[in-house]
């Protein structure tokens, strides 16, 4: 059996009274973008090819050790520039961008930032959901799984800056399914960090972009998509001071 880094909870270091110590999300294409990551907020295609994966690198950085790791859950939001997702944009199962699937997750990083799994992880796409949040029909939400591999255990540094994966937008079916060039905004909307059961507390959720807007990246130049039409899932102020106290 390996475990990998486990830190003792009693280093936590203890935050300002009243105070939830800063800790937050980032996402960017072709790199992460925080600490020496150079990922940019914008992806142009001329989608006049199908063989490209676009890449885009979800992060987290946190402002005290969390130890125990064993699994992550991500929420990706997708608003498009029209009143109805477009055939390219429906990937869920009989979609027109389905078969091969238009997303695609890895846990082989070519990112700047730290590997989140210390090279023991596996990832998968969980669903697709057109027209969820809120029922609205220019809206996708995208559901990650992340998880290290049996028997293993991670634990992630305080003040580090970790890719959590390599999600690829796949331009497969472009030619067939419309929709390919109508600009999009992404939204990385949270991530839930699930820890060895019995560990205290044994979930921890994060929706905070690390820097304002550092979790949202656009499609096409993003113009006429509203980043802000998708609610965000708000971290868990219980969670949070029993880690950091």
């Amino acid at each position: 059996m390996v475990w990998v880094a486990a830190l003792p909870m009693g280093s936590h270091a203890a935050p300002l009274p009243g105070l939830v110590p800063p800790s937050g999300i980032s996402l960017g294409w072709q790199d992460c973008r925080t600490g020496s990551g150079t990922g940019s907020v914008n992806q142009n295609f001329g989608c006049g090819i199908a063989v490209n994966d676009l890449p885009m690198f979800p992060g987290l950085r946190l402002a005290a050790p969390v130890d125990s790791v064993i699994g992550m859950e991500l929420v990706i939001d997708v608003d498009v520039a029209t009143d109805q997702l477009p055939t390219w944009w429906h990937m869920e199962p009989g979609g027109c961008h389905s078969s091969p699937s238009g997303w695609n997750v890895t846990l082989a990083l070519t990112s700047n930032c730290a590997d989140s799994w210390a090279g023991v992880g596996t990832a998968s796409i969980q669903g697709w959901l057109a027209g969820t949040p809120g029922n609205s029909t220019r809206h996708g939400r995208l559901l990650l799984a992340l998880a290290a591999v049996p028997g293993t255990l991670v634990s992630l540094e305080a003040d580090v800056s970790y890719s959590l994966a390599r999600l690829a937008l796949r331009s497969d079916n472009t030619l067939t399914c419309q929709g390919c060039s109508i600009p999009a905004c992404l939204v990385f909307n949270s991530v839930l960090v699930r820890r060895l059961p019995g560990s205290s507390p044994e979930t921890l959720i994060f929706s905070t972009a690390e820097i304002s807007g550092g979790n949202q990246i656009v499609w096409q130049g993003g113009s006429g998509a509203d980043c802000a039409s998708v609610p965000v899932r708000r971290s868990t102020w219980g969670a949070l001071k029993a880690l950091y106290r």
